[in-house]
């Protein structure tokens, strides 16, 4: 091989070198993203399993997203206090509630104790409960 080939494989060589490093950098800043969005939310899930063991309606409002739907109105973080928290969080489902493994669903974490569901989403950069479901399996 001669110098001029030799240069050549060396720069193709070096292009490669960096395109690799730059997609490696893309990636580990990727999985630092997603292991402080986890951490965030297990960080949530721990204060919200927390205060729905401890039938603490006034936290979960406080992390609810406002206005919540419930029963066909919308609920202010009061409303969800006095009025959500007591019909949903029964002696039941706050057991469950416990150690339930949440289910990834399009970015939100789903929690499944019957006869309901539980979402939980990132609004605005925060965690949320933002809504619940009756669970048609449960």
């Amino acid at each position: 091989m001669n110098l001029r080939g030799c240069l050549g494989s060396m720069v193709l060589l070096a292009i490669s070198l960096i395109a690799v490093s730059a997609t490696m950098t893309a990636h580990a800043a990727e999985v630092e993203a997603n292991a402080e969005a986890d951490a965030e939310f297990t960080a949530f899930l721990r204060t919200w399993r927390s205060a729905a063991e401890r039938n603490d309606a006034a936290a979960l409002a406080a992390m609810a997203q406002v206005p919540f739907l419930f029963e066909g109105r919308e609920h202010d973080r009061d409303g969800i206090a006095r009025t959500v928290v007591p019909a949903l969080f029964t002696p039941a489902v706050r057991r469950c509630l416990r150690s339930v493994a949440p289910l990834n669903e399009d970015g939100r974490h789903v929690l499944s104790c019957a006869p309901y569901l539980f979402y939980l989403e990132r609004i605005d950069g925060r965690w949320r409960w933002v809504e619940f479901a009756a669970d048609g399996e449960g």
